[in-house]
């Protein structure tokens, strides 16, 4: 192994280890009760060494917020692609998200807390992610890479939901009337109101005997019966 490539090795791995570091305490506290500092202690670094790395914590956290959001597409990509027919997707697709939620709430924790109004986004949100693609770094130097992928997996999920319906109503599993890009946009919502459940609803439903499990397959079934496709004295034969 060549000087150079040892240094680039050495380099990533520090790197690496100071977005250990930081997910450790950006996943156990509250983003205000993190500081530079406190990465930097965690990490055995200096706070000018993690500097080098990246901008600021802000930056930091965004890198964070990635590794969380890989993680879903991955998983709801896996679960699409195991799903024959449209309907089925829509259900694969968030029956993964949900698995995401049980499997690693404390990302859904900050990627909620990410899309507050906590930070002034360097871009408009509503930019197509197709269109974000195409924009270099000379168009937006001000944009973190990190903030950037970030926006495009988003845009991705909403792609893999849209398409979902679209197929199922060329298939004829959902109902021809349905809007392909309307319905993503409700059950995108959906899914993120089903991973932040206020705790008096949570009481309700303890109340009932409806544990997160059954609510969530109750939600999955009510959704499917409102999109599905009825045909003339036919019958659902795919149930959850």
């Amino acid at each position: 192994m060549s000087i150079k490539d040892r240094r680039e090795r050495e380099k990533e791995q520090r790197r690496n280890d100071i977005l250990k570091a930081a997910e450790k305490l950006f996943l156990s506290r509250e983003y205000d009760d993190v500081s530079m500092n406190d990465i930097a202690q965690e990490v055995e670094l200096s706070k000018a060494t993690i500097y080098l790395y990246f901008e600021n914590k802000e930056e930091l956290f965004f890198a964070i917020v990635l590794r969380g959001t890989e993680i879903l597409n991955s998983m709801i990509r896996e679960a699409v692609k195991k799903a024959k027919t449209g309907i089925d997707k829509v259900s694969m697709f968030r029956m993964a998200y949900h698995k995401f939620n049980q499997e690693y709430a404390d990302y859904i924790r900050i990627y909620n807390y990410f899309q507050s109004r906590r930070f002034e986004l360097a871009y408009n949100t509503d930019t197509c992610h197709e269109d974000l693609k195409n924009l270099s770094s000379d168009d937006l130097p001000h944009i973190s890479e990190y903030l950037k992928k970030i926006h495009e997996l988003r845009g991705e999920r909403f792609v893999i939901m849209r398409k979902s319906v679209q197929e199922g109503i060329d298939d004829g599993t959902i109902r021809p009337d349905v809007n392909p890009a309307e319905a993503a946009v409700l059950l995108s919502s959906i899914s993120k109101s089903m991973s932040d459940i206020p705790p008096d609803h949570k009481k309700l439903l303890k109340q009932q005997g409806i544990d997160r499990e059954k609510f969530v397959l109750d939600v999955e079934d009510l959704i499917r019966h409102m999109i599905m496709n009825h045909p003339p004295g036919g019958s659902d034969s795919n149930q959850l």
